[in-house]
């Protein structure tokens, strides 16, 4: 019992050092490789939890451990929604807040279930897990369906023009500056420096063409064909 309470801190505190890479470490990655990031925070996390709880039996526990261990995987998942990125990555110590606030509801997703009943605890954390793992595949990050789908016929018109950059420059300063920064650099919309590592050029038309709210929808009133990838194609540049 002792030596698994050992291990348990030892991987607690291994997976801590490790969610407090951006304190240490800077560096841009693609969204599916900052969400495995994050999963092998939880993973940590969680398995610590396990060694650290002695299960009871079942129907044994309170039920609010029960309550807990079905919520912390949600909140996980809101904290590694791709919108909160841009609040997140303003500073270092942000973003390591937001890793040691995954490491902390990785714990309670395991501890609680554990906690609750033998074997709640492993099928609660693989449950959160494999949330991580969708998300690596794009679910939660990409575009909805429908947009994807109207992708190749819009993105068909102009395919012989080549886009660009510097016209869009001159476009993002007149529609996109106020909120994005003059130079990407961010304001009351997103940074978009390095984009380009969160987004392929046609994937960056289609989120200029269909956003997510509070960004507004410039096209086809605003913005036409050309000026969508001709921005696209500036956007792509911001390093």
């Amino acid at each position: 019992m002792k030596s698994r309470r050992i291990w348990a801190w030892v991987v607690l505190v291994a997976t801590t050092v490790f969610a407090l890479a951006p304190l240490y470490r800077s560096g841009d990655v693609s969204i599916p490789v900052h969400h495995f990031l994050h999963v092998i925070m939880l993973a940590g996390a969680a398995f610590s939890a396990l060694l650290f709880t002695v299960p009871v039996a079942l129907r044994q526990g309170k039920a609010i451990w029960l309550v807990a261990a079905v919520v912390t995987p949600l909140l996980a998942m809101f904290l590694m929604w791709p919108s909160e990125y841009a609040l997140f990555e303003r500073s270092p110590l942000l973003h390591a807040a937001q890793h040691l606030g995954l490491v902390g509801l990785g714990f309670v997703t395991g501890y609680a279930g554990q906690r609750y009943a033998s074997g709640i605890g492993v099928v609660a954390s693989l449950s959160l897990l494999l949330m991580g793992l969708l998300a690596i595949g794009g679910y939660g990050t990409s575009p909805p369906p429908q947009v994807r789908s109207r992708a190749p016929a819009a993105l068909a018109q102009n395919q012989t023009s080549v886009p660009d950059a510097a016209r869009g420059a001159s476009i993002f300063a007149q529609n996109c500056a106020a909120c994005h920064g003059a130079h990407g650099q961010g304001g009351v919309g997103p940074p978009l420096i390095r984009e380009s590592a969160r987004k392929n050029f046609t994937q960056a038309i289609i989120w200029i063409k269909h956003p997510k709210l509070p960004m507004p929808a410039l096209y086809p009133q605003t913005l036409n064909e050309r000026d969508v990838r001709d921005v696209a194609a500036f956007v792509e540049t911001l390093k």
